[in-house]
């Protein structure tokens, strides 16, 4: 038996355990790979380069734990360069883990960047009934976010909601979504077309192709699609992060496939051509 046929009867585990260790390198030890950053999260990084200073930052958080690799860097990065700015960032969920799932993210970024809870940015925890709550939002916020944070508290004690009425109030409006169907496209219909608030918008990998048609006709200022675009925007924004760790290791499991495909055409035609000529005597 030569070394084609030995490899063409490896047991399969063999490969899931290459996988794990080419995919655990790059983790391990970073390589970083270029990052080639296209216009969607060009014009996300824009967007909120764009912001004055003090201005307010309406985050719509719509994922659950599920989605957390590709869209908490996103979250991560979108704080970082926004307190950058000088911003103040409301967030709310419409989703029912997503105020928890954030909340865990933020808070050591808050404490790390020297941010204090309720003045420079503010959690106001699961906000449920859908259309309703986004229309509410814009007549009276305080009553479409149940006049309380994630915590209870009541929002009179917190000096960032200080004549903040309505989500119109906000200088930009940032839907992250990993939930199918998507609602960004209903944020967009009901709150931002109406009343003229620029919004952008970040997704998984799986969304990107619905909200793309959005972004193409300029309904969206910025656009995130999955793991690559938190990976191009952590590299806008100068803050190298999981997301272009996660990438590295993308391309290590795209490299061994690539290579196992070679190794497996190179091993048919070396154990055809072997056969034909054992054929032929």
């Amino acid at each position: 038996m030569n070394i084609w046929e030995r490899l063409s009867n490896l047991d399969r585990r063999v490969y899931y355990v290459l996988l794990m260790l080419v995919v655990a390198w790059p983790i391990l030890k970073p390589w970083g790979l270029p990052i080639k950053t296209g216009q969607e999260a060009q014009s996300f990084f824009d967007t909120i380069e764009a912001l004055p200073e003090n201005s307010t930052i309406a985050l719509a958080i719509d994922y659950r734990s599920d989605c957390v690799v590709e869209l908490n860097p996103q979250v991560a990065t979108l704080y970082r360069h926004a307190w950058s700015k000088g911003a103040k960032i409301i967030m709310w969920s419409m989703v029912d883990e997503g105020a928890n799932v954030t909340q865990a993210l933020v808070e050591p970024i808050s404490s790390e960047l020297g941010k204090t809870y309720g003045v420079d940015w503010i959690n106001l925890g699961y906000k449920p009934g859908g259309d309703v709550t986004r229309k509410k939002m814009i007549d009276n916020f305080w009553e479409g976010a149940g006049y309380a944070d994630i915590d209870g508290h009541s929002l009179e004690d917190f000096p960032i909601m200080k004549d903040f009425d309505s989500i119109t109030d906000a200088d930009l409006l940032v839907h992250i979504s990993g939930v199918v169907p998507g609602s960004a496209e209903t944020f967009l219909k009901i709150v931002a077309i109406p009343t003229g608030l620029p919004m952008a918008v970040g997704t998984t990998a799986i969304q990107g192709t619905s909200e793309t048609p959005y972004y193409a006709a300029g309904q969206y200022k910025g656009f995130l699609v999955g793991l690559r675009g938190a990976a191009e925007y952590e590299f806008l924004a100068k803050e190298p992060g999981p997301a272009i760790v996660g990438m590295d290791a993308q391309s290590a499991a795209h490299f061994l496939v690539i290579g196992l495909i070679l190794l497996g055409n190179i091993g048919y035609f070396a154990t055809k051509k072997k056969s034909t000529t054992e054929g032929g005597r």
